[in-house]
C-alpha cells in the first residue's frame, strides 16, 4: 500500500512538473517586456515619461499596442513637450480591457485615454499588428508598424479645429436652452460619444447660407421673428448632416439616407476635404443641396395615441386591436362611444410642423358599431377642435381603407401644432361618436 501511494505521489509530481509554467515572459509585466525590446525603446521611453510605465507595471491587466522606433521617428516634438498631449497620444496604445487579438470581427476597443479604436484582424485603425498577443504577468503586449494618433471626436473639431466652417460652427455652438444643455447634442445627435461613429457633414459658409434660405421659407412665424425663423431653419438643415454609419471615402455611396430618413445627394466633387476623427469622418462639403421633398417627410398619427380630450370620458374610450384585410396587417385604433357631449375631441400635440400646404387622410373603422349600421360624421380638427379648414368627413361601415379628408395650406410655421378628432355637434349616442386608426399629412411640395 505504501509503495503504490509513493507511485502514485511520484506520478502526480511528475505531473505537476510537466504542467507547470514555464516561460520566464509570463513572470514580468507589460513595461518590463517592452524595455527588454530594443525596437520598442522609443515608446519605453515615453511611457516612463507619461507615467504610464508605472500604470502598466502595476498588478492590474492591459492590453498594449506598442509602435516600433521606426513609427516614432516623426512625432510632433510639441507632443512630448505637453504633458497632457502626450498622456492622451501614449494612453491611446493602451487599453484597460484584457483583448487577446483573434479572428476577424471588428470591435471598438476602449483605451485609457477613454477614446476607442477600431480593431479589426491584426489590424488596429491604420497600424498593422506584427507580433500579437505576447501574454505577460499583467496583460498582451502586441507590437504594431505605426503610430495610433490620438484624434478629436466630432465635437472636439466643431469646437476647436481652424478647418470647421465659421457659419456652421456658430450655428451648433449657439442651441443652448435655459440651463446651458446644447440642444443640438441633446436632441440630435451627442457628437461628443466616443462609443459611436458618425459620418459628418460640414458646409462651407456658402454653402450652409445656401441651405437656410432654401429652408427659411417653412418656417416663416406669424409674430415676424426673422431670428426664430433662422433658427428652426438652422436645425431642420444641421439634423440631417450627420449619419450613425461611417462611410469611409472609397465607400461612400451616392445617396445617403440621414437618421430622418431624408435623401442626401453625396456627388464626389463636391467633397473640399476628408477628416479622421476619434468617433467616424467628417467630409467637408463645398456644396450640398436637399430638396424639399425629400427633407419633409409624411407625419402619420396614431389614433391611440391621444394627448388629451375635451372631458375624461376613459370610461366609454376604447382601444381595439383588428385585422385589415385591405392591408393583410393588424391595427389597433381607438373608439370613443356613449360619451354624451357635442363635439367631443382627443387631442394630438405635433412638433415641428413647417409651413406649406397638406393633404389630409386617416383609416377609420366603423364596424357596425353597437350594432348600428348608419353612417356618423367627424372632423379632423387643424389647430383648433371646430376649425374650417377641413369639413366633416362621414365615416361609413366597414370601410378599411385610406380615406382623402382634403387639402389645408399652414401659412406659417407651428413649434407645436394640435390636432383633434371631433365628434359631431349632437349628443346622439350613434350620431357623435369618433374612431381612428391613424392619421397622415402628406406634404404638398
Amino acid at each position: 500500500m505504501v509503495g503504490l501511494a509513493c507511485t502514485i505521489l511520484q506520478g502526480c509530481n511528475k505531473w505537476k512538473d510537466h504542467t507547470a509554467i514555464t516561460d520566464p515572459e509570463l513572470n514580468k509585466n507589460l513595461l518590463q517586456q517592452i524595455e527588454e525590446v530594443p525596437e520598442l525603446s522609443r515608446f519605453a521611453d515615453l511611457l516612463v515619461k507619461s507615467g504610464y510605465g508605472q500604470l502598466i507595471a502595476g498588478s492590474k491587466n492591459y492590453t498594449v499596442f506598442a509602435p516600433v522606433n521606426a513609427a516614432l521617428a516623426s512625432l510632433d516634438p510639441s507632443i512630448e513637450a505637453d504633458t497632457a498631449r502626450l498622456r492622451l497620444f501614449v494612453g491611446n496604445h493602451i487599453s484597460n480591457q484584457l483583448f487577446k487579438v483573434t479572428g476577424n470581427e471588428p470591435l471598438r476597443l476602449l483605451m485609457i485615454n477613454n477614446k476607442y479604436n477600431n480593431l479589426q484582424g491584426h489590424t488596429i485603425e491604420e497600424a498593422s499588428i506584427t507580433v500579437a498577443n505576447r501574454y505577460g504577468k499583467n496583460g498582451y503586449l502586441n507590437i504594431i508598424d505605426k503610430v495610433v494618433p490620438a484624434l478629436s471626436n466630432a465635437w472636439e473639431f466643431v469646437n476647436k479645429d481652424p478647418q470647421m466652417p465659421a457659419r456652421q460652427k456658430a450655428f451648433l455652438l449657439s442651441q443652448k436652452d435655459s440651463t446651458g444643455t446644447n440642444t443640438y447634442l441633446a436632441t440630435i445627435a451627442d457628437l461628443r460619444d466616443e462609443k459611436k461613429q458618425y459620418t459628418f457633414f460640414v458646409l462651407a459658409d456658402t454653402a450652409w447660407d445656401a441651405e437656410l434660405n432654401n429652408f427659411k421659407p417653412f418656417f416663416v412665424l406669424e409674430s415676424g421673428n426673422t431670428d426664430s425663423t433662422l433658427d428652426a431653419a438652422g436645425r431642420a438643415v444641421a439634423r440631417d448632416l450627420v449619419l450613425d454609419t461611417v462611410y469611409r471615402p472609397a465607400f461612400i455611396p451616392d445617396t445617403v439616407l440621414s437618421r430622418y430618413n431624408t435623401k442626401l445627394g453625396i456627388a464626389k466633387n463636391d467633397i473640399a476635404q476628408t477628416i479622421k476623427l476619434s468617433n467616424g469622418i467628417v467630409y467637408i462639403m463645398r456644396r450640398l443641396p436637399v430638396l424639399p421633398k425629400h427633407k419633409f417627410q409624411p407625419y402619420v398619427i396614431q389614433g391611440e395615441d391621444y394627448q388629451f380630450y375635451r372631458v375624461d370620458r376613459r370610461n366609454v374610450t376604447y382601444l381595439r386591436d383588428k385585422f385589415n384585410p385591405v392591408t393583410g396587417r393588424d391595427m389597433r385604433d381607438v373608439l370613443v362611444w356613449d360619451h354624451n357631449v357635442a363635439q367631443f375631441y382627443l387631442g394630438y400635440h405635433l412638433p415641428n410642423v413647417p409651413a406649406m400646404k397638406y393633404k389630409a387622410y386617416w383609416v377609420a373603422l366603423h364596424d357596425n358599431i353597437n350594432s348600428n349600421t348608419g353612417s356618423f360624421k367627424q372632423l379632423l380638427g387643424i389647430g383648433t377642435f371646430n376649425s374650417s379648414r377641413l369639413a366633416y368627413t362621414t365615416v361609413n361601415p366597414n370601410n378599411f381603407n385610406e380615406v382623402y379628408l382634403g387639402e389645408f395650406t399652414l401659412p406659417y410655421y407651428n413649434a407645436m401644432l394640435n390636432l383633434y378628432l371631433t365628434a359631431d355637434n349632437n349628443t346622439n349616442d350613434d350620431a357623435n361618436k369618433i374612431t381612428v386608426d391613424y392619421i397622415r399629412l402628406e406634404p404638398v411640395l
